[in-house]
């Protein structure tokens, strides 16, 4: 008994993280799967088809961070995370409120918790393709000093 509540727990949470990351790359993944039934109903085959969509999907991932690292201009860097962001918030406002309405919430939480998990995945989602995280964690020379020491 147990053992089962323990693997039903780990199953759970692993289907929990994988809906947050497909959440997260909301746009890449939509642009990759389109790509890859575009490809399978022309005719390309199973195989291909599946390669070329995981291709394209993770192209269109490193593109967004790409040209968001490499442009300065404020507002097309505002528009590329937008561009990210917002499929990604839409997403993440289905995935918490189908979670809510499955927990058996009243309609003011479902709400609240909808747009808790939007604002969530949205400003993970500008995060990763601003590389805001991986930015800080590496750039700071000095990572045991406080903020108002800088």
């Amino acid at each position: 008994m147990f053992f089962s509540t323990l693997f039903t727990l780990f199953g759970l949470g692993a289907l929990c993280w994988i809906l947050f990351n497909l959440a997260v790359y909301a746009l890449p993944f939509a642009i990759g799967l389109t790509s890859g039934m575009y490809l399978y109903e022309t005719g390309q085959g199973v195989f291909l088809s599946i390669i070329a969509g995981l291709f394209i999907g993770g192209f269109v991932a490193a593109l967004g961070e790409f040209a968001f690292d490499r442009i300065r201009s404020i507002p097309i860097k505002l528009a590329i995370g937008l561009i990210y962001a917002i499929p990604a918030g839409i997403a993440g406002f289905h995935a918490a409120k189908g979670l809510a309405e499955f927990g058996s919430a009243g309609a003011v939480t479902i709400t609240f918790l909808s747009w808790l998990g939007a604002l969530v995945v949205g400003g993970t989602a500008w995060a990763r393709v601003s590389g805001w995280s991986e930015v800080n964690a590496v750039s700071d020379p000095h990572p045991h000093r406080s903020f108002d020491e800088h």
